[in-house]
């Protein structure tokens, strides 16, 4: 063979093994959080705000249309999507939340909780995985909470900057000046994340980059080119503004405590409703804020695209909390209302069909596993969280039918359907919202949704027990007629009915190699999580290839060694029996390398 020949087949396999580490680069996460944001955009409906670049965003990804936060305040909210993990009664409690260390409130030693320490954060798991992770604005409430996860950490200014010398002193809840983008800390910001993108181009590390924006958090302080997109006459109030919901209990914090933190401005009354003027200066200033901040990731997305890097770039948008702009007489969050726990969730992954829209419920705390599972990591074993991929390749698909979150002393549970918040004072509310989705009026007194009530309650114990839950109760059947089911017992529910091992610790089997795993945390029994050391369940291999068996029965554990004739995407057809209803099936694919 003669040397020309030789150069050729080394040039054609040094070609081969840049395009295969090419394909094999790991992505990179823009990680996008918007304080105070709530569904208030163009492509969530809103006929008011102007936010044409998240809308680029949602059509170049997937919008999720009923995304909650675990926790409407912002310490706390982000310190649970950050563990993934949800709160409870001692954890992940108050705004002042942190991840690394327990905290106590100055102001009443009686707010307190623990963090999440023992257990890796996204970043810390990112890291570890051989990102280059970068704290860029607010990501936690305080900026040196859990620091040594981050390998740069940048947080602009205060978020009271304002701009005009006479509103220093006085501290308006609003703010519109004639300047330029970058003299609030949101412009500063948005140009160092520019400045970070730039360096990760010619870095071959991947990177966990965050983009933190304050904005619309108050005081609503914005450039006046973005209060100027809105005509000021035109501002509406919601519906409900002058009224409170029929029936609210007292915990539900419709009182004038509820919204201390827009009472802390200066010239906002310190008791009663604020002035018209003044409510719809407020909603003037949110959405000029919220059109701010759209203008700066638009910057961002465009870098991304300048640079060649969106085909390589996952990019994810979620808001902390929701927002009331008056709704039901209310300002800022700290409620169990729909409008503080609902916020936008848009996800953009290279490979996924664009501009798809999920219809069923997801929360926050499963943005963990979809970031892992998106980025071809394996899953930390803490999280409590459901990825989000199963839907974004289609999404027909149910991800759950309850999510949870909490306040203080309250705890809520939203299906399909429902809304049902308690608290432990005794106070509870229902909201269904197939005839009144502004939650106007309380049902919980109504005899028609008594079953309804009995089996939310229910499943928030259940949840309060063991931190999990997917309802299998036909809530919507209940609010009319009884269960058909005559024994009282719920069949248990397989969470998907056709799964693989992806995303999982285990997600394929290797020929010569024991393999192990277990599929009870697949399945829910309402009737067993009634009792911590219930274990009635039962399951089975129905059928499939011999090398893989069922050595656990109680626990689903399934055990075994491949050969090279079992290599392959191989079939398992299990069941799972609670002794009392039939036996419920569900397929299990697993690929043999």
């Amino acid at each position: 063979m003669n040397l020309s020949i030789i150069r050729v087949i080394f040039l054609s396999l040094c070609f081969s093994l840049t395009l295969d580490a090419e394909s094999k680069k790991q992505p990179n996460i823009l990680f996008i959080a918007v304080d105070d944001l709530r569904p208030e955009l163009s492509c969530y409906g809103s006929e008011h705000a102007i936010s044409p670049n998240i809308d680029r965003l949602a059509s170049m990804g997937t919008l999720f249309e009923r995304a909650y936060v675990q926790v409407p305040v912002c310490g706390a909210s982000r310190a649970s999507l950050m563990a993934g993990m949800y709160p409870t009664s001692e954890r992940f409690t108050w705004y002042g939340t942190r991840f690394d260390k327990p905290t106590v409130s100055k102001h009443n030693s009686t707010t307190s909780c623990t963090g999440a320490p023992n257990v890796p954060d996204i970043p810390t798991w990112f890291k570890q995985k051989g990102y280059k992770t970068h704290s860029m604005g607010k990501i936690y409430h305080y900026a040196n909470d859990n620091q040594d996860a981050w390998d740069v950490i940048d947080r602009v200014g205060y978020f009271r900057a304002y701009a005009l010398p006479e509103n220093k002193s006085t501290n308006p809840p609003y703010e519109s000046a004639d300047v330029s983008d970058d003299t609030y800390p949101t412009g500063i910001m948005t140009r160092k994340i520019l400045g970070q993108i730039k360096q990760a181009k010619a870095s071959d590390e991947p990177f966990f980059l965050t983009a933190g924006f304050s904005k619309p958090h108050l005081p609503f302080i914005a450039p006046s080119k973005y209060w100027d997109l809105y005509d000021a006459d035109a501002i509406e109030f919601p519906h409900n503004y002058t009224f409170a919901p029929e029936n609210v209990p007292s915990s539900a914090g419709i009182h004038d405590r509820a919204w201390g933190e827009l009472r802390s401005y200066g010239g906002v009354p310190k008791r009663g409703a604020v002035s018209d003027e003044m409510a719809k200066k407020l909603i003037h200033g949110y959405l000029a804020c919220v059109s701010y901040t759209d203008a700066m990731i638009g910057q961002l997305i465009d870098e991304l695209e300048r640079l060649e890097m969106l085909d390589n770039t996952i990019i994810i948008l979620w808001g902390d909390h929701g927002f009331q702009l008056g709704d039901h007489t209310l300002w800022c969050k700290h409620t169990l209302f729909e409008t503080s726990m609902h916020a936008p969730l848009i996800v953009s992954a290279p490979g996924f069909t664009p501009g798809q829209r999920v219809s069923s419920l997801a929360e926050m705390v499963d943005i963990y596993p979809t970031l892992c599972e998106l980025a071809g990591l394996d899953l930390p074993d803490h999280l409590q969280g459901k990825s989000l991929v199963s839907v974004m390749e289609d999404p027909n698909r149910t991800h759950k039918k309850a999510i949870f979150g909490r306040y203080h002393a309250g705890e809520t549970v939203r299906t399909d359907r429902f809304q049902y918040s308690e608290w432990d004072n005794g106070g509870s509310m229902l909201y269904d919202h197939k005839v009144d989705p502004s939650e106007d009026k309380n049902v919980i007194d109504d005899p028609k949704y008594s079953k309804v009530v009995d089996a939310m309650h229910s499943v928030l114990k259940n949840h309060r027990k063991k931190v999990e839950f997917d309802a299998n109760t036909n809530l919507n059947a209940l609010a009319e007629e009884t269960s058909n089911n005559s024994s009282g017992n719920t069949p248990p529910i397989w969470n998907s009915n056709n799964f693989n091992q992806k995303g999982t610790g285990n997600p394929y089997a290797s020929v010569g190699d024991q393999y192990t795993t277990y599929v009870n945390w697949r399945v829910t029994d309402i009737e067993e999580k009634l009792s911590k050391d219930d274990r009635r369940l039962k399951f089975k291999k129905v059928s499939g290839p011999q090398w893989l068996s069922m050595v656990g029965p109680n626990y689903g554990k399934l055990s075994g060694t491949p050969s090279k004739s079992d290599v392959g995407v191989n079939e398992f057809i299990l069941s799972v029996s609670d002794g009392v209803n039939p036996p419920v099936q569900a397929r299990m694919v697993l690929e043999v390398k």
